[in-house]
């Protein structure tokens, strides 16, 4: 997987990197709809891991952007493994069974951490206590203030750090493998047409989303892509 630089034209995109290149062609394939998705978890993926490593760059002190870099990583890696409705969904046992059985281990205790307690507070990571202070028995009035202690469990460890650092890299490298195989399969499809079938393609026009398309899936504003 590689980042070029992209120019808009009237028509839709040229890639700057290819001298050689005439138009950006759309691709409306059954494998299409895998490929964007393998791209969208990268992009994840990558998001998650940079939101970890700038976590080094942060001083000690400044805890509540360190606290914000690592609920940013934990979210981001596990978005990859939710319930996704607009893509498919990414399977931990697949992607980690060549690997050692805590790496399961890791993954599950960080999507009950995401679940139970970054996203959702359900654990008792996080905790209230209501209480009142009371004063001593001569003073006029028994009750000073009602007050609640929080208690929050520190997650951010060089254990759990390094758990999830290791949890990335190994998803990432397993998406760039399935990216690049299927990138593959279709340069040889397309390799098989003529050049003027290529040519009458449709240009690539990525389309800005309206205001009104928050609420809806992103599946419900555009059409399937057919082979």
């Amino acid at each position: 997987m590689e980042y070029f630089n992209l120019a808009k034209t009237k028509d839709g995109f040229h890639v700057e990197d290819f001298p050689n290149a005439v138009k950006v062609i759309q691709i409306n394939r059954p494998q299409s709809k895998k490929l964007a998705d393998l791209f969208l978890h990268r992009n994840d993926l990558e998001f998650s891991l940079k939101s970890l490593e700038e976590i080094n760059c942060v001083p000690d002190q400044s805890n509540f952007l360190r606290q914000a870099l690592w609920r940013s990583a934990i979210v981001h890696y596990l978005k990859c493994f939710g319930d996704n409705k607009a893509r498919f969904n990414l399977d931990s046992k697949k992607i980690y069974r060549k690997e050692e059985p805590i790496a399961i281990e890791n993954f599950e205790y960080f999507r009950n951490l995401r679940n139970k307690h970054v996203v959702h507070d359900e654990n008792s990571y996080s905790q209230s206590i209501p209480g009142a202070i009371l004063n001593k028995q001569n003073h006029p009035y028994k009750i000073e203030k009602i007050v609640c202690f929080a208690i929050t469990v520190e997650t951010l460890t060089q254990e759990n750090y390094s758990n999830l650092h290791m949890l990335i890299k190994v998803a990432l490298t397993w998406i760039v493998s399935e990216f690049d195989g299927l990138c593959e399969i279709l340069t040889k499809e397309l390799e098989s047409k003529s050049y003027e079938t290529l040519i009458q393609m449709p240009n690539m026009k990525p389309r800005t989303p309206t205001i009104d398309e928050v609420k809806n899936n992103r599946l419900e504003n555009k059409p399937h892509a057919s082979g």
